[in-house]
């Protein structure tokens, strides 16, 4: 495992759908759009380990898309109790979906975002007056540190 300071990702509902769809799992991503906060939350870690581990993407998915397999691999596993590659190796273009079709600012207001977001916080002792979601630095439309 290489060394991590990522040990959760916060991410929404609507972003797993987003990118189940991107991959071709027209089966899954209107299940991941019904996700609890409470659930994405609970998935928070594993895709954490995934992120930090491309060696075992690898040999799940060979020649997965590093900026999105451990989104994709985890919510699979999640609902088909193993990992497996997408559909798609890249990410399909043309329209998408008008329910997954919303701006950058929605998605980081969106209100299971931020749910997903304070569970996280509170499951790991953080303090809960912190900032919001879309208050947090962001590096090419996803959260950063620093």
């Amino acid at each position: 495992m290489y060394p991590s300071a990522v040990k959760y990702v916060i991410t929404s509902p609507l972003s797993l759908a987003r990118v189940l769809w991107w991959y071709g799992e027209d089966e899954l991503w209107t299940a991941a759009l019904e996700l609890a906060p409470s659930v994405v939350a609970d998935l928070a870690p594993e895709l954490a380990e995934l992120r930090a581990e491309p060696e075992l993407v690898e040999l799940v998915w060979p020649g997965a898309p590093l900026a999105d397999a451990h989104l994709v691999l985890g919510v699979i596993k999640h609902f088909e109790g193993r990992a497996r590659p997408a559909v798609r190796r890249h990410r399909r273009g043309g329209p998408m979906p008008e329910v997954l079709d919303l701006g950058e600012d929605e998605r980081w207001r969106d209100p299971a975002l931020a749910e997903v977001y304070r569970l996280v916080q509170e499951r790991t002792g953080a303090p809960a007056s912190g900032p919001h979601p879309w208050q947090l630095h962001r590096l090419h439309g996803r959260y950063a540190c620093g």
